[in-house]
């Protein structure tokens, strides 16, 4: 049984958010005990083709997020958190006010080279470098995060999920070894749910369960970090026979993942390959398989303390035994939903610790990452085409 019901949570999550304004004021003057943060981001996207988190070919102000958050430490081992967050991203993530997480951790060990943890509840998921702080401007690399790996689409489905994790730390020399256990299921709605059902045919997802394990090794105070991810998901596709038919969903995704810095320059790439099997979907006994291949190289320089650029190629394929796209064909969808490729250059400027002025250019090839919901008409898509976006963001 789930830990939270699936209906309640919208409602929920506004009396969260106000609750959360409530504390904070009443609060503010137990830093010992009480502490509270919040973040804001608006953004302006424009696409010369295609439409990305809203009507962006006519300019979208639907790319922004607001989030607030209070934590309760009643003891040195024990932490309660949680956090409201509105968010705007178009059809892509419809505007609203959500529980990003709320969670209890408790301490089993915590010395200065070793230290054990355990949470509970609606948590983030350690997924690759960026996915827990993705939502905060301030923790990006980029406006848009790489969409390879990151795919904007499933956000909702790998951001959080109602799960126990297990996490940990331990120093070994120069080296510092981080990592996180976990099992849960994701808290589908009926939007989320559209974006595992390959057909356009009204199915739900059942009896899901949610398994991740992640470590991050440190070297030399994180001059070099190096990751592993592993995923799996396992569902139930529940339907009345017709396009598709009642069957089984296994996901298994990997995710390589590094960085190395040195002085002012910063190099990351991630490398992620997914396999998602379909069992008697498509047809009774049939067993369909897809194999994704995403990867990306991105360099950032600081140029002094306010002003640092970066540029990036990000690639993506539906399923890499099939990079052209051919057999995006059979599902109604153009060949460009097989594969894309992007091209990156863009600037952040902090005008104080605080505040931050960010903007990109994208020259995209391909339609793989592009959000469905926002280009509902196949014949519309163009497989080449331009993004421009700027975002302004504060934090507290």
């Amino acid at each position: 049984m789930k830990m939270f019901e699936r209906y309640p949570f919208g409602k929920l999550a506004g009396v969260l958010l106000s609750g959360l304004l409530a504390c904070a004021s009443a609060f503010a003057q137990q830093p010992e005990a009480f502490r509270w943060h919040g973040f804001f981001s608006q953004g302006v996207i424009h696409t010369d083709e295609n439409n990305f988190f809203g009507d962006s070919t006519d300019t979208s102000f639907d790319f922004r997020d607001i989030g607030l958050g209070l934590s309760w430490q009643p003891h040195d081992r024990l932490l309660f958190s949680a956090q409201g967050l509105y968010r705007d991203a178009g059809k892509t993530s419809p505007n609203g006010v959500n529980v990003d997480y709320a969670l209890v951790n408790y301490s089993l060990i915590n010395r200065l080279d070793f230290g054990l943890g355990i949470r509970a509840g609606r948590v983030k998921n350690p997924y690759a470098f960026y996915s827990e702080t993705r939502d905060v401007a301030a923790t990006r690399p980029s406006v848009i995060l790489p969409v390879s790996i990151y795919v904007p689409a499933f956000r909702d489905i790998f951001h959080s999920s109602d799960s126990v994790i297990l996490s940990g730390y331990k120093e070994v020399g120069d080296f510092l070894i981080n990592f996180d256990l976990l099992r849960g299921a994701v808290p589908f709605d009926e939007r989320s749910e559209r974006l595992l059902i390959p057909v356009p045919q009204a199915a739900s997802i059942e009896d899901d369960k949610l398994w991740a394990a992640r470590s991050i090794i440190e070297y030399d105070g994180g001059r070099i970090r190096l990751g592993v991810t592993y995923v799996k998901f396992d569902a139930q596709i529940d339907t009345t026979p017709g396009m598709i038919f009642p069957g089984d969903l296994d996901t298994d995704a990997y995710i390589l993942s590094f960085e190395y810095n040195w002085e002012n320059v910063q190099f990351t790439s991630e490398y992620l390959r997914a396999d998602y099997v379909y069992a008697g979907v498509f047809a009774p006994g049939l067993t369909t398989e897809r194999e994704a291949e995403a990867y990306y190289f991105q360099l950032g320089w600081r140029l002094n303390e306010k002003l640092r650029v970066f540029g990036r190629y990000d690639v993506h394929y539906a399923d890499r035994n099939d990079k052209s796209g051919d057999r995006q064909l059979l599902l109604g969808r153009p060949k460009s939903d097989g594969f894309t490729k992007d091209v990156v250059v863009g600037a952040q400027y902090r005008f104080t610790k605080d505040w931050m002025l960010a903007g990109e250019v994208h020259q995209l090839k391909g339609t793989s990452v592009l959000p469905a919901s926002e280009n509902e008409n196949a014949s519309k898509v163009k497989e080449d085409w331009n993004l421009y976006t700027l975002q302004l963001s504060y934090k507290f």
